[in-house]
């Protein structure tokens, strides 16, 4: 009789994930998006049919969800290496995925980021104050 391999439906939670900016561990963090692109273009010739793709540039971009105290902490490390703000930096993101069940260590490393703009807000009665960071970077390296 056949046997049934083991199935491990355990997905990754939030509480498996850690990521550090630029060598330390962001504590503050509220959410965080990347994705990766590549431009696509349908290649027509002969007919109304596509005879195939043609690829074109790479591009990375998302977005972290710092608490405000996390974007203070950015802002004053980069005034102490001579910026003005987060915006004149740019770093490394690591994110780890710890093991869980059967699924294995995973580690997405986002190099050369830079954060392209950031806005502060309040609204009556928050608690504490999020701050969305979109970023940039130059490769992602899924390990």
């Amino acid at each position: 009789m056949p046997t049934i391999p083991f199935f491990d439906s355990k997905d990754c939670e939030w509480a498996d994930m850690t990521v550090m900016i630029a060598g330390a561990t962001l504590t503050k963090i509220r959410g965080l998006k990347y994705k990766a692109t590549k431009e696509k273009q349908l290649l027509h010739a002969a007919g109304d049919e596509p005879i195939s793709i043609q690829g074109g540039n790479r591009v990375y971009d998302g977005q972290i969800k710092v608490l405000k105290g996390a974007l203070d902490d950015m802002n004053r490390a980069a005034r102490a290496v001579g910026g003005d703000d987060i915006l004149d930096l740019q770093f490394d993101i690591v994110i780890t995925y710890k093991p869980k069940g059967t699924r294995a260590l995973q580690t997405d490393t986002l190099i050369g980021v830079e954060v392209k703009d950031f806005e502060k807000g309040w609204e009556q009665g928050a608690k504490s104050m999020d701050v969305t960071l979109p970023i940039v970077f130059m490769k992602l390296i899924n390990g």
